[in-house]
Order: structure tokens, then sequence, then C-alpha cells
């Protein structure tokens, strides 16, 4: 079973069945002119209509031509300048999320934590303002009829009591979701910031969608823990997601032809790994349980961990979720996506993982970096034996296929 990012590996594939339709000739007999005809006809006509014209015109019949009327230009938009800042220091927040839902406008501030919205006419609009790390903030302005207004928006750190992990196995989730109220509200604190994650991702892709090159490597791991590459290649990927999280399509067929060109078969099962935007979605949320674990160092960082555990009602194979944050700024750096449980079909399999590294992009927009999928399988033997399957992917060079993001160098590789 193959590891896929929700993004198809490769060149992008669009595949559909050919057309074989084609337009109808048209016997002679239905033409009821030949072309030829229709333009004499129509030469005809128009010789017609000028003399007719002209003698209408001699014989004052016709009104003289009035110029048509411009219709006055639209007036400029406003220009609503938002500086977001931290409370109570008033320092700059750059790459805070700045929205305007009525409007239809989100957008990222700059380094300097500045943005201008064009706001079409006075009146009072509803702001919402977000930034990891910080609380988000709901508000609203009056926008004047002056041309040009500044306004600023403060934003308060998220106070998060930071402890040790204590635990590490969690009961069956038969309550999934947001904690009600009067809850923990520590997970509730967690699930928006996870949010945060993604939409800032999911706005990254639309202000700024790229592409990037990744190398990707297809081996095994042998007892002793050393690895064997059995292929390896450069696959061009798309930024944007090509399948999102929904209960039940985790596992499915899908053309590996893109993965190996020489496969026996076209189509294989492969296990789905969900975005970071799928973790913000509320068809996850709504069918995952959330626990705050504690502080635990992680490549030798202390990281904030997460749990999240798939609803028990789910009746086929969903993911388990580990994921570490930075407890500073409550950006995601790694995650790990393990089945939570073994479908029927894969006989002999045992466990099937994916270790996903997430770096920042542009300042607290985290990308994927590195994957490792894993799948130990059991083989009967005789005598019964186990190996690990592995796959790699790595990015190695980001495009983006418009405007670029203020402030990163020209020959970025995605990487900080």
């Amino acid at each position: 079973m193959t590891g896929t990012n929700g993004r198809r590996g490769g060149t992008n594939v669009v595949s559909a069945a050919p057309d074989d339709r084609r337009f109808n000739d048209l016997p002679p007999s239905a033409m009821l002119i030949p072309p030829t005809s229709l333009l004499c006809h129509a030469r005809r006509a128009a010789r017609v209509l000028r003399r007719t014209l002209l003698c209408a015109l001699l014989a004052g019949e016709v009104p003289a031509q009035s110029t048509p009327s411009t219709p006055d230009a639209a007036p400029a938009p406003r220009q609503l300048t938002v500086r977001v800042v931290t409370s109570p220091e008033a320092a700059p927040l750059g790459y805070s999320v700045v929205s305007v839902a009525a409007l239809g406008i989100e957008r990222f501030s700059n380094s300097v934590g500045v943005v201008v919205l064009p706001i079409p006419t006075p009146g009072r609009i509803a702001l919402r303002v977000k930034r990891l790390g910080f609380t988000p903030l709901d508000t609203s302005i009056v926008v004047s009829g002056a041309a040009y207004q500044t306004v600023v928006v403060a934003l308060k750190r998220v106070e998060f009591k930071l402890e040790a992990v204590t635990v590490v196995a969690w009961p069956p989730c038969k309550r999934p979701g947001v904690p009600r109220r009067g809850g923990d509200a520590r997970v509730r604190t967690v699930i928006e910031q996870i949010r945060q994650n993604a939409e800032r991702y999911r706005l990254l892709l639309k202000s700024y969608p790229f592409n990037y090159a990744s190398l990707r490597e297809m081996g095994a791991r042998e007892p002793d823990g050393v690895e064997v590459i059995q292929s390896s290649d450069t696959i061009l990927v798309d930024g944007r997601p090509r399948w999102t999280y929904r209960p039940g399509t985790l596992i499915a067929r899908e053309d590996v032809r893109f993965v190996r060109r020489n496969a026996p078969n076209a189509s294989e099962w492969v296990m789905r790994i969900p975005s970071i935007g799928d973790l913000a979605e509320d068809v996850f949320i709504d069918n995952h349980c959330f626990h705050v674990a504690g502080l635990e160092e992680k490549e030798g960082q202390q990281l904030l961990r997460i749990d999240i555990v798939a609803a028990e009602r789910l009746r086929s194979a969903d993911v388990n979720v580990v994921a570490w944050l930075d407890p500073r700024d409550f950006q995601l750096r790694y995650a790990t996506f393990v089945l939570s449980r073994i479908p029927r079909q894969f006989t002999g399999l045992l466990q099937s993982s994916n270790k996903v590294t997430y770096v920042e992009l542009i300042p607290f927009v985290p990308v994927m970096q590195l994957m490792l999928a894993e799948n130990l399988v059991q083989f009967d033997g005789p005598p019964k034996s186990t190996r690990t399957f592995i796959e790699r992917q790595r990015i190695l060079q980001l495009a983006f296929l418009g405007e670029k993001p203020e402030g990163l160098p020209s020959d970025s590789t995605g990487a900080r």
C-alpha cells in the first residue's frame, strides 16, 4: 500500500475515456443556401439598405443620432488600512490574517502587520483578525466617507499551561468534536490553533498558488534497520490537495502507474494522508477526539504533543494522529498518521503509518517538507517473517505560479 499526501505524485494527470463522437456531416440536400449564396444575399441586402437610408435621410425621416450618455464612473473604493499589533506591547504582528466575511475579503498582512482593504461603501463592517499563538479577535469598524482610514487591532497571546506528557494512551473516542462549555478549555484552544494552521495554509494556496518538485524514494527496511532503496525519481506536485478528508475514503484504489512506471497492475490500494487543511474541517473534527498530552521532546525540541483519536463509531479505517506544535506560537511542526484499524482486504498488513515534517514557507505558514510512509507486513513463510516497506518524499524546490509572498528570496525552496 502506498502513502499519498492527498496529492497525485508526479506530473498532474487527468485521465478520461476517449471521446469518439464527431459532428455529423450534413448531406448537401440539407443545406438550404450554399455559403456563397449567403454572401451574395448579404451584399444585395446591404445595397438595398444603403439606398433606403439615403432616401429617408433626404426626406428628413431619419432622426439625428444622439451621443450616448456615459454613465457616471463608480466611485473608487475606500482604502481601510489595518495595523495588527500585540497587546499590550503594541509590537507589529506580521503575516496576520485579516478578513471581512461580508465582502469576501481575506488577506495576509505584510511583514510589519499592515494590510490595506478596499471597502466599497461607508458604514459598519465586521472585521476578524487572527494570528497563530494569539486569540482571534472579532470586532466592528465604522468606515467613514474619507478615502483613507487607518485602524489598529491588538491581539492577546494565548494563555496556556504547559506540562510534561503524562498520558499517551487514551480511552475509545465516544464523544468526538469540540468539547462543550465546561469541558477541557485547553482542547478548545488547541483546536482553534490547529484550525488557524489550516486556514493560513488554504489562504496561502489561494493567494500564492505553487507547485513543488519532490524527490521520491521507494524501498524496504531490513530487520537490521538498513534501508534498501529500490527506486527513486523526481516528481512535480500541485500544492493544491486533490483529495479532501471524508470518513470512509482514506483507503481507496488509485492509478499507481505514476508511482511505478513498470507496475504490474494499473491500480493499487493506497492510504490517503489528510492535509493540513483537512485537520481544521468540521467533518474531521466531528469524527475525532482531541487530547492535550503535554510537552514532549521531539527532534531535540520541547514541543506540545496533541493526540487525535478516530471516533469509535466509524466503521471503516480512519486515522489516529499525533501532532507536535511549537508551544511558542502553536505552529504545526510534525505529525504522525496511523491507520485506526487494518482493512480486511490487506492480508498480512500489521501497521501503516505516515510521518510528516512541516516547515515554514512564509512566516507562520507550515507546509509539508518530508513524508515517510511505513507499512509493516507479515509473511506466512515458512518461516514467518515481517518486513517494512517504505516510501519517502522530500521537497527539493518550490515554484510560485504567480505573485510571490513578500520577503521571500527568489531562490527559495520553501524550507526556512
